[in-house]
């Protein structure tokens, strides 16, 4: 399958808010030079098989960064209702679709005022992916949330599901968060697939009993979390680094209950 030439458009407002962060967090600002490369893995993660051609940072404040491959977006700083914004970002996605070189695109807003040019953009055949945490999952407590965000999101081809903890990493400056550095595609599916087939092996009801008992809990139980490293040790061949055990755990837990789990989730681990 051949790779997907993508666009990124990220208001930087939003992404902070995705990360948890207020405007007063960074006296700097949020760093750019990781951005990239931490939505390259994310999308990866999700499945998107993409180039990603360049980001278009829409902030209003110039933080003075040269980044390769972004392009910066000044609006005002007196946008505060984001009409400037989202009238920058609509003339760019259908700039983006007039040039026809552009396969996808992902969007980082949760402004509803965009679902008109969205859906021009699907209409002229490109795949629109949208950055949304882990309330998501779950889009009919969404629209009961915040209905004007769960009704954009439902116009994505797809949701691209982040973790506050590495979206507020990445702001830092750094691609890898706090609970997994970022892997080749080759062994994280791997991972994937060892966790697969491990939660496949288990009896419905031990899955139930897991699916109930993980939330409250830290880590993963013990024998599970032997069997789960013994299944990638075989898979591997060599036993696991640190970093590797933490992202298989993740998985497991992830798997197991639906959700994405922050750094807190497995703050706690086994650091063997």
């Amino acid at each position: 399958m051949l790779e997907a030439n993508l666009v990124a458009l990220i208001d930087a407002r939003y992404l902070r808010w995705l990360a948890r962060q207020e405007d007063g967090d960074a006296r700097e600002g949020p760093a750019r030079e990781a951005l990239n490369e931490w939505l390259r893995h994310v999308l990866a993660r999700s499945g998107v098989r993409s180039h990603l051609l360049r980001t278009y940072w829409y902030a209003d404040r110039d933080d003075l960064a040269v980044v390769d491959e972004q392009t910066l977006r000044l609006v005002p700083t007196t946008d505060l209702d984001g009409v400037a914004l989202v009238r920058q970002l609509s003339a760019d996605l259908q700039a983006l679709v007039s040039g026809g070189r552009v396969d996808a695109v992902c969007i980082a807003s949760d402004d509803d005022r965009l679902m008109s040019a969205i859906e021009a953009a699907k209409l002229a055949g490109l795949s629109v992916y949208l950055l949304a945490d882990e309330r998501a999952q779950s889009m009919s407590r969404l629209m009961q949330q915040d209905p004007s965000w769960a009704r954009l999101l439902r116009e994505a081809d797809r949701r691209i599901l982040v973790r506050s903890a590495e979206c507020a990493q990445a702001l830092a400056g750094r691609a890898a968060s706090g609970l997994e550095e970022l892997v080749s595609d080759e062994l994280d599916a791997s991972l994937r697939a060892v966790v697969g087939s491990w939660w496949d092996d288990l009896v419905a009801d031990d899955q139930d009993t897991l699916r109930e008992e993980l939330p409250g809990q830290r880590g993963l139980p013990p024998e599970v979390d032997r069997e789960l490293l013994l299944r990638a040790k075989n898979a591997l061949g060599r036993s696991l680094n640190f970093q590797e055990k933490r992202m298989l755990r993740s998985l497991a837990r992830e798997r197991a209950t639906g959700v994405l789990p922050d750094s807190g989730a497995v703050a706690h681990e086994p650091q063997d």
